[in-house]
C-alpha cells in the first residue's frame, strides 16, 4: 500500500452497509420526463408512467425520442462532486472526468475532444444555453448549477427543433428548483479534504440556493475551490406570469495533468502525483434570464430574454509549451415561442462579442513556439426559427414532423500581425456566415396503454466553434471548416409490466464534417464516422424492500474515411474504430429499504475496454468499478448519509488516451469514504 492509499474499519463498512443512501422515491421519476415546449426546457415529471411529450396542453403526446433524467431526490442521493457522477448511470452517456471539475462528454458518441467536444453538446440550464453556441466549451458541464438542482435530463441523439447548434449528439438540461418547496441543506465531507455545503431556501415567490465546494484532490496540487449561487423569482407582471433566474459561478482549480507510460494510472507514486503542479483552470460566469408566459386565445406565448457573462483564464498544460489561454465571451439573446394543442412555432436571436488570447511564455517545443499564438475578438449574431406540427392519424398513432432554420454570422478581428507563425497561423480580418436547417419527423404507435413504439427520423448541425475557424494551424486552410450535419434514424420501444419499467432504442447515425484534431495535433476538417448501437434501460421493484435498476449500451463508433499520416498508431483507416469509444457500458443498482429509516444501494458502472488511437494499436482494457451508499433517517428533518467510491480500490484509469506519442491516463480516485448530513429547515 502506498501512503495514499484507504483503510476503511469493519466497523465504518458495517454501519454504511445497515444505513446507504437510497432512491425510495417513486423509481420510475428517473425514466419519465417531459419537454416544455413553452419554455424551451425541459421538466422533471411523472405522466401516465411512462415517459411523454407534453406541450403543456390538455392533450400529453407520446414522445418518440430518447429521454433519460435524474430528479432531485436521485441527485440528493448521490450526493454527487461532479456531474459525471450523476450523468453516467445514464444509458448511452460516458463523461469522462480529467482533474477537478475538467471533463469530456459521450453521447451517443465517442468522447470527443476540443471544439469537436465543445460543439457536440448542448449545455442548458433551465432551457437557456450556458453558453453562445461558437464559444462553447467541452468542460461547460461545471458551470452550471447541477449541485442544488431539481433534476438532470438527458436527450440522446439530435435534439427537438427547439435546439440548434451544439446539440448535434445531444443535450444536458439542468433544472433549478422552483420558488415553492422546503428549505433544505446537505453537509457533505471526505476522508481526503472535501467540503462541501448546499443550501435551497425559499421564502414566497423567491427561492436562493448556495454551493461551496472545497477539494484537496487525490493528487498533489490538485484541488479546487468552486462557488455557485442561484437567485430566482416566480410571479406574475400585469397579464404575464413571470419566472427570473440569476445563476453565478466562480472556480479556482489547481490541475494535475496527464501520467504517461504504459499502465502508468497502475503506479501509485504516478497516480497519485503531478507533472503539472503549474496548471491550473479560473473561470467565472453570470447568467440571467426571465420567461414571460401569456395565454391567448389560439394558444400560448412563451418569451425569453437572457444575458450572460464568461470568463476563463488556463494554462494549456495537455499539449507542448503549455500556453496560456484567455477566452471570454457576453451575450444578449431571447427565445420566443408560439403553441398550442397540436403545433409549436417561435423564433430565436443572440448577439455575442467574445475575444481570445493564447500566449507561450516556456520555450519553444516542437512547433509550439515561445510567444504569441492568438490575440483576437469576434462579433456573433444568431438568427433561428423552427416550427412543428403534430397530426392525429388515428388514436394509436401520432406522426410529428418539425424543422429549424439557424442562421450564423461571425466577424472576425485580428488584433495581431497575420501569418504563420510556428504551427500556429494567424488570419486577416475576415467575415463568415453559415446557414443550416435540420428537418425532424416521428412516428409513434401506442399499442396499448402500457406499451410505445416510435420510429424517428432527425437531422442536427453546428456551425463551426469560433476555435475551429480562427485558431488555425499549419496545413489547416482558412475558410475550410464546414457545417457539421449528423443525420439519425431511431426506433425506440417504452413499455410498463405490472411495476416493471423498461425502454430500448436502437439508433444509427452518420455525420459528415466532421472537424476534429488528430493524435499529431493537427486540425481535420472534413471527417466523416458513422455510429450505430442499442441502448437499454429498466427497474425492477422485486417487493416492498428490494428493487433493481440498470441500464446498458452497446454501440460501434468507426470513420468512414481515410487519413493517412504516416504512423501506424495515427493512421485514420476507414472502418476502423474512433478512439476512446468504449463498445459497453453499463450500470446497475441493487436498492435496499429494510425500514422507514434505514435504506441502501449497491452499484456497479462498467465501462468496457477501447481503443486510444485512431490507428487501434493501442488499447485501454477498461473497468468495472463499485459503490455502496447509504443512509440512516435520525428525525423527520434530519438524516446522516455515506459512501464508499471504488470500493474494491482498484486501479483504473477515469480517461486514457495515446498521442504525440506517448500512452497517457487521467487516473482515477482511490478508494473514498464520503460523509455527511442533510435535512429540512
Amino acid at each position: 500500500m502506498t501512503h495514499r492509499a484507504k483503510y476503511i474499519s469493519p466497523l465504518c463498512f458495517a454501519a454504511l452497509s445497515l444505513s446507504a443512501l437510497a432512491h425510495t422515491q417513486d423509481q420510475d421519476q428517473t425514466q419519465t420526463v417531459r419537454i416544455d415546449k413553452a419554455n424551451a426546457s425541459l421538466t422533471s415529471v411523472i405522466i401516465d408512467e411512462i415517459i411523454a411529450y407534453d406541450e403543456r396542453s390538455p392533450r400529453a403526446a407520446d414522445l418518440a425520442l430518447s429521454v433519460s433524467a435524474l430528479s432531485g431526490d436521485d441527485l440528493t442521493v448521490i450526493a454527487a462532486v461532479h456531474p459525471a457522477e450523476a450523468l453516467n448511470s445514464l444509458a448511452g452517456v460516458n463523461i469522462q472526468r480529467g482533474s477537478g471539475q475538467e471533463h469530456l462528454t459521450a453521447i451517443r458518441s465517442p468522447v470527443l475532444t476540443g471544439g469537436a467536444g465543445a460543439g457536440s453538446f448542448l449545455y442548458l440550464e433551465d432551457g437557456v444555453p450556458l453558453r453562445a453556441a461558437g464559444f462553447a466549451n467541452v468542460n461547460g458541464l461545471f458551470e452550471g448549477l447541477s449541485e442544488t438542482a431539481a433534476g438532470l435530463e438527458v436527450v440522446k441523439g439530435p435534439g427537438p427543433v427547439l435546439y440548434g447548434s451544439n446539440a448535434v449528439h445531444g443535450l444536458v438540461n439542468i433544472i433549478n428548483p422552483q420558488a415553492a418547496g422546503p428549505n433544505q441543506f446537505q453537509l457533505l465531507g471526505s476522508d481526503d479534504g472535501l467540503a462541501a455545503l448546499r443550501l435551497s431556501a425559499g421564502l414566497g415567490p423567491l427561492r436562493a440556493v448556495l454551493s461551496i465546494t472545497h477539494d484537496n484532490g487525490f493528487r498533489e496540487a490538485s484541488g479546487f475551490d468552486q462557488q455557485k449561487l442561484g437567485l430566482r423569482y416566480e410571479g406574475g407582471w400585469g397579464a404575464w406570469d413571470l419566472t427570473a433566474q440569476l445563476s453565478v459561478q466562480n472556480l479556482n482549480q489547481e490541475t494535475a495533468g496527464f501520467v504517461q507510460g504504459e499502465a502508468a494510472f497502475e503506479n501509485d507514486d504516478l497516480a497519485f502525483g503531478n507533472a503539472f503542479p503549474e496548471a491550473f483552470r479560473d473561470s467565472s460566469t453570470y447568467r440571467a434570464y426571465a420567461r414571460f408566459d401569456r395565454d391567448f386565445s389560439t394558444g400560448r406565448l412563451s418569451i425569453t430574454p437572457y444575458a450572460r457573462s464568461v470568463d476563463l483564464r488556463f494554462l494549456r498544460h495537455f499539449v507542448p509549451g503549455q500556453a496560456l489561454e484567455e477566452n471570454s465571451h457576453r451575450s444578449a439573446g431571447v427565445l420566443t415561442s408560439y403553441y398550442g394543442d397540436d403545433f409549436n412555432i417561435g423564433f430565436d436571436a443572440e448577439y455575442t462579442q467574445g475575444e481570445l488570447f493564447e500566449f507561450q511564455e516556456n520555450p519553444t517545443r516542437f512547433s509550439f513556439i515561445q510567444g504569441l499564438h492568438f490575440d483576437y475578438e469576434i462579433e456573433s449574431l444568431v438568427l433561428a426559427g423552427y416550427a412543428e406540427k403534430d397530426v392525429q392519424f388515428t388514436d394509436r398513432i401520432l406522426f410529428n414532423i418539425g424543422v429549424r432554420g439557424e442562421y450564423t454570422r461571425y466577424n472576425y478581428d485580428n488584433r495581431a500581425d497575420s501569418g504563420q507563425f510556428g504551427r500556429f497561423i494567424r488570419l486577416d480580418d475576415r467575415k463568415d456566415d453559415y446557414f443550416t436547417l435540420t428537418p425532424k419527423a416521428s412516428l409513434t404507435f401506442k399499442a396499448s396503454d402500457n406499451l410505445n413504439v416510435y420510429l424517428r427520423a432527425a437531422r442536427s448541425s453546428r456551425a463551426p466553434q469560433t476555435s475551429d475557424l480562427y485558431s488555425l494551424q499549419q496545413n489547416q486552410v482558412p475558410g475550410e471548416a464546414d457545417v457539421e450535419t449528423l443525420d439519425s434514424l431511431e426506433a425506440g420501444v417504452k413499455a410498463r409490466l405490472g411495476a416493471i419499467r423498461f425502454d430500448a432504442a436502437a439508433f444509427t447515425q452518420w455525420k459528415d464534417n466532421f472537424f476534429f484534431r488528430n493524435a499529431n495535433g493537427f486540425n481535420v476538417s472534413n471527417g466523416q464516422t458513422r455510429h450505430k448501437g442499442i441502448e437499454v434501460g429498466v427497474f425492477v421493484p422485486i417487493n416492498d424492500y428490494i428493487a433493481f435498476r440498470g441500464s446498458g449500451t452497446l454501440a460501434e463508433h468507426t470513420y468512414d474515411f481515410t487519413e493517412i499520416v504516416g504512423s501506424a498508431a495515427n493512421n485514420i483507416i476507414s472502418g476502423g474504430r474512433i478512439d476512446t469509444a468504449p463498445d459497453t457500458l453499463g450500470h446497475f443498482t441493487a436498492i435496499i429499504t429494510p425500514n422507514e429509516r434505514l435504506s441502501a444501494e449497491f452499484e456497479w458502472r462498467h465501462v468496457g475496454s477501447y481503443f486510444t488511437n485512431p490507428g487501434n494499436t493501442n488499447r485501454y482494457d477498461g473497468h468495472d468499478l463499485f459503490i455502496l451508499r447509504g443512509e440512516a433517517v435520525v428525525s423527520n428533518s434530519l438524516s446522516i448519509f455515506g459512501r464508499i467510491d471504488n470500493l474494491f480500490n482498484i486501479n483504473y484509469a477515469d480517461r486514457a488516451d495515446f498521442a504525440f506519442g506517448n500512452e497517457r491516463f487521467f487516473p482515477g480516485r482511490s478508494r473514498t469514504l464520503f460523509f455527511g448530513l442533510k435535512g429540512e429547515f
